[in-house]
C-alpha cells in the first residue's frame, strides 16, 4: 500500500471509530428522550417502586460493589493486554467497539422494557401499611428524591421501602398507618400510585394524584 493510500485510509478509520463510539450512546439517549416526551404528554400519575428493604447495610457491604467493579476492570485490562499481544491492536479495538455497541443496544432494550412495564400497570386492591421508619433522600439522576419510607405492608412478608416525594410523608412517625394504592407492572415489580394516612375504614377515597 502506498503512502498516499495509507494517508487517505487513516481519516476514514478515525471517522469509522468515532461513529462506533458516539452513535450507539446517541441512539440510547434519543430513545430515552422520545419515551420521556411521550410519557409527559399523557396524564401524570406517580408510579413509585415498592421494593424489599435491603438489610445489613454496613459500610463493608456498601463497598463490596466497588471492590467487585475494581476487580472486573483489572481482569478486563489484563485480558485486553493479552489479546493485543496475541491478535494485534486492530482486531482487539474492533472487538471492543462491537462490545460497546452491544452494551448500548442492551441499554436501549432495558429502557424500552421499563417504559412498557410502567405503561401497562395492573391496579391491585388498596392495602394498609405501617410506617416503621423514614429518612430523607436527596435527588439523583434516577429519582427526584423525597422521603424514604420503611413499611410493613399487609400481605407481604418482607419489609418494604419506597421513596415518596410528598412533604406529609416526612411527618409520619413510626407506627403511622397509611393506605396505599398500588399496582403490578406489566412485566415485573410493584408500584405505589397513591397514598393517604389513616385506616382504610375511616377514609374517603379522594384522588391524591
Amino acid at each position: 500500500m502506498s503512502a498516499s493510500s495509507e494517508a487517505a485510509a487513516a481519516p476514514a478509520g478515525v471517522q469509522r471509530t468515532a461513529w462506533w463510539l458516539f452513535a450507539p450512546p446517541a441512539g440510547l439517549a434519543a430513545v430515552r428522550w422520545v419515551l420521556q416526551w411521550q410519557s409527559e404528554r399523557g396524564p401524570q400519575s406517580p408510579a413509585l417502586p415498592l421494593q424489599p428493604l435491603a438489610e445489613g447495610g454496613t459500610l463493608v457491604s456498601a463497598l463490596i460493589p466497588l471492590f467487585w467493579g475494581a476487580a472486573v476492570l483489572l481482569v478486563l485490562a489484563l485480558a485486553i493486554a493479552g489479546a493485543m499481544r496475541r491478535w494485534g491492536g486492530v482486531r482487539v479495538r474492533q472487538a471492543l467497539l462491537w462490545v460497546w455497541a452491544l452494551l448500548c443496544l442492551a441499554g436501549t432494550a432495558a429502557v424500552l422494557v421499563q417504559h412498557l412495564n410502567l405503561q401497562g400497570l395492573q391496579p391491585l386492591a388498596p392495602v394498609q401499611a405501617q410506617v416503621l421508619g423514614s429518612r430523607p433522600r436527596p435527588p439523583n439522576l434516577h429519582s427526584v428524591g423525597g422521603t424514604e419510607l420503611v413499611l410493613r405492608v399487609d400481605g407481604l412478608s418482607a419489609v418494604q421501602q419506597v421513596v415518596i416525594d410528598d412533604p406529609q410523608a416526612a411527618q409520619w412517625p413510626p407506627g403511622q398507618r397509611i393506605l396505599l394504592h398500588w399496582a403490578h407492572g406489566r412485566i415485573r415489580g410493584l408500584y405505589v400510585t397513591r397514598w393517604q394516612a389513616g385506616e382504610i375504614s375511616a377514609l374517603p377515597m379522594p384522588d391524591l394524584r
